[in-house]
């Protein structure tokens, strides 16, 4: 379908043009691109992408302001991150100062595109959707209206909490972020595009972006300062080795009427696959040591992704998990068999094997991990004990220490927690 042609531009320059990067081909010829705009509406996903970056900037803009319905249609299509990263890296400079302009929000979506540019593009869109909630809002709509953009301006306002940083801790980056339902949220802890080491933390039932986005962002900047307190004795070239965590809410966790069904795991489980490719796709021949730390339904997630084997991770840790429908750790997408599972005292999720095979099982053939408390056999200090279900993540715990020396690849530094005696190194082990 032809929908774009060259033709030289009798118009003169607009001052957006004159200030947009003119990086890359576009900055050679004063060509305009004329284009049929229904056609290109027709195309959609990929082909559209192609095209509207093949536009003039003028018309990059014109066409977001005229066409949101079609854009947020490519943000919802699920395009291949090695597509979006090649596209991206040849779509040219003004091209992309414009879209990150006209078109944040879809920009921000794409996995395959840097997080250094994702991230600026969402941080705008944010802030450009809480002005824009507060107005409609002070509309004159009605009550129902009212109160859904009230909740709507409360989980907005929770994303833009959850990026400030605390004293001590690396910065914060909106990595993904959709505002529409319920929303979702990804926040990385540190610099995604350089990072050695790349940790996910998967959430599992009751977590919304409203309510559990800021504490989800605390958990995996605590992580990130944990693993770079045990890497800053190891240095690489000019420094020690660089970590970033992912405070991930790319999906919508289920509640009492949706825990009995898979159907949110699958989707968890797509967003979660199309992330990692992503940044398979942008890190290029520099790829990060990359691991998922899965707790509860967000374990059942994670596993659906790692079953499909379309990526390999490099570790896995399971925490009160409720079940695989994969038979043995041997089974999943992740390197050298890294597969670890960490089951707390009272923990009412574990072992009871709701959707499969259970993780913890001595067939499963995971590591266990321990959890417990005691002392760190490598600095001696006192570590806290995680009870129930939630607490796996608690700063000072057994189980926090063992995540984070999962997510940098020192695994042989875990403490066990089966049959060895409390404190045991694993490389003591063995």
């Amino acid at each position: 379908m032809n929908v774009i042609q060259n033709v030289v531009s009798s118009e003169p320059a607009t001052p957006l043009d004159a200030g947009l990067d003119r990086r890359g081909p576009a900055a050679e010829s004063p060509r305009m691109v004329a284009f049929d705009e229904a056609a290109l509406n027709r195309i959609g996903g990929m082909s559209l992408l192609r095209g509207v970056s093949q536009l003039s900037p003028r018309e990059i803009i014109r066409y977001a302001e005229r066409n949101p319905t079609e854009l947020d249609a490519v943000r919802d299509a699920r395009i291949a991150p090695s597509e979006v990263g090649a596209w991206w890296l040849s779509t040219p400079g003004q091209a992309q100062a414009a879209l990150a302009e006209a078109a944040p929000q879809l920009l921000g979506s794409l996995d395959g595109v840097p997080a250094a540019v994702r991230g600026p593009a969402n941080e705008r869109a944010l802030q450009r959707a809480i002005v824009d909630t507060r107005e409609r809002a002070a509309s004159g709509i009605g009550k129902g209206e009212r109160r859904r953009l009230g909740q709507q301006q409360r989980m907005l306002e929770a994303i833009s909490g959850a990026l400030e940083s605390k004293p001590g801790e690396p910065e914060r980056t909106l990595l993904e972020f959709d505002e529409r339902e319920s929303g979702r949220a990804v926040i990385v802890i540190g610099d995604l595009d350089t990072a050695d080491y790349i940790s996910y933390l998967v959430p599992g039932m009751y977590f919304s972006v409203q309510q559990q986005i800021r504490d989800w962002t605390d958990t995996a900047a605590s992580l990130a300062v944990e693993q770079l307190h045990w890497l800053q004795d190891q240095p690489q070239g000019d420094g020690p080795p660089r970590v970033a965590t992912v405070a991930w809410l790319g999906y919508q966790t289920p509640d009492l009427l949706t825990i009995g069904s898979l159907e949110l795991a699958e989707h968890g489980a797509d967003a979660l696959e199309s992330s990692w490719q992503g940044i398979r796709a942008t890190r290029g021949e520099r790829q990060p040591y990359l691991t998922v730390l899965a707790h509860s339904y967000g374990s059942t997630a994670a596993l659906i992704a790692l079953e499909r084997h379309s990526e390999q991770i490099d570790a896995l840790a399971l925490i009160g998990s409720p079940g695989s429908a994969t038979q043995n750790a041997r089974d999943l997408g992740v390197a050298g068999d890294n597969v670890f599972v960490g089951e707390a005292r009272w923990d009412p999720i574990v072992d009871t094997a709701f959707y499969g095979s259970d993780p913890g099982s001595p067939s499963y053939g995971a590591v266990r991990i321990g959890v417990g408390g005691g002392v760190d056999p490598l600095t001696q200090k006192e570590l806290a004990g995680s009870v129930g279900h939630n607490a796996y993540f608690a700063p000072g715990s057994e189980s926090q220490r063992n995540l984070a020396l999962i997510g940098i690849g020192r695994g042989d530094w875990v403490t066990d927690g089966g049959t060895l005696p409390p404190g045991t190194m694993l490389a003591t082990a063995r």
